[in-house]
């Protein structure tokens, strides 16, 4: 294998097509196997070339390697609006906090004006 052309290092060119997931997904319902990777029958039947498969795993490793990043930034985008909404959401349980405060001071009040 050509180390500088075949090594798998072009999975984080920025021009390389990471496949989705839900394609790798299908995929593997459909010919249970990896993309790109023979399968049992096909190995059994041809065997494999060591270097060959080093480099087609490697390219594995590093795809899932970005799929983990890109879903970590996903993560980390979905905190940061879950923290967005749960401060809001307790600016809101004070509000009405202090709405019911004023309310029952007010029924209060009345209460009182009433009883003279």
């Amino acid at each position: 294998i050509d180390a500088e052309t075949n090594w798998p290092d072009y999975v984080f060119a920025n021009d390389y097509k990471l496949s989705p997931l839900n394609e790798v997904e299908a995929f593997i319902q459909q010919n249970k196997h990896l993309p790109n990777v023979p399968s049992a029958k096909e190995v059994n039947e041809k065997g494999i070339n060591v270097v060959e498969m080093d480099a087609t795993l490697l390219r594995k490793i590093e795809e899932l390697t970005l799929h983990t990043i890109g879903q970590q930034k996903h993560i980390d985008k979905q905190q940061k609006h879950i923290e967005k909404l749960t401060k809001a959401n307790n600016k809101q349980h004070t509000r009405i906090d202090n709405l019911q405060k004023e309310v029952n001071e007010l029924k209060a009040l009345i209460k009182a004006h009433l009883k003279k």
